[in-house]
């Protein structure tokens, strides 16, 4: 996929631990990775993309990233552990999103971890959802950021 936003999440992934078994570092190495995800795609062009924006205040939820110019929502799941619910949460924030604003989003592009995700999103459910939802007008991408090698 050509596009800025995704190639700077798999750039921020190269940053990943390697082989570790401590949660906390896993979760302090995650945490670190979004935000330097975050800080790329706000560098690419600060007056463009909105960073963490509010789903609603009333609901205290965020979309990772929005760009108003093409109507897309970002999600990034670092770890692709856990994928599959992250990924129907991220798609009830863009459903919600568009119930309570003129302006909607028609797309979703979801980013994981390859390794760990795309055997759960890739399998027949989460297929049938996204088919269900260009039905509905909402378009969603799932890509993969990959380990580097070595």
């Amino acid at each position: 996929m050509n596009d800025p936003v995704v190639q700077a999440a798999q750039e921020a992934f190269k940053l990943r631990l390697r082989d570790n078994n401590d949660v906390s570092a896993n979760t302090k190495n995650a945490q670190a990775i979004a935000k330097t995800w975050r800080s790329l795609v706000h560098d690419l062009d600060p007056d463009r993309y909105q960073i963490e924006a509010m789903v609603s205040p009333d609901l205290d939820q965020k979309i990772d990233v929005v760009d108003p110019e093409t109507s897309t929502a970002y999600e990034f799941k670092v770890s692709g552990k856990n994928a599959t619910a992250e990924f129907y949460k991220d798609v009830v924030k863009v459903i919600v999103w568009n119930q309570k604003r003129k302006r909607l989003l028609s797309r979703l592009v979801f980013i994981t971890d390859e390794h760990h995700g795309r055997p759960f999103i890739d399998a027949p459910m989460p297929k049938a959802y996204i088919e269900y939802l260009k039905g509905h007008a909402l378009d969603v991408v799932v890509t993969y950021v990959t380990r580097q090698k070595g």
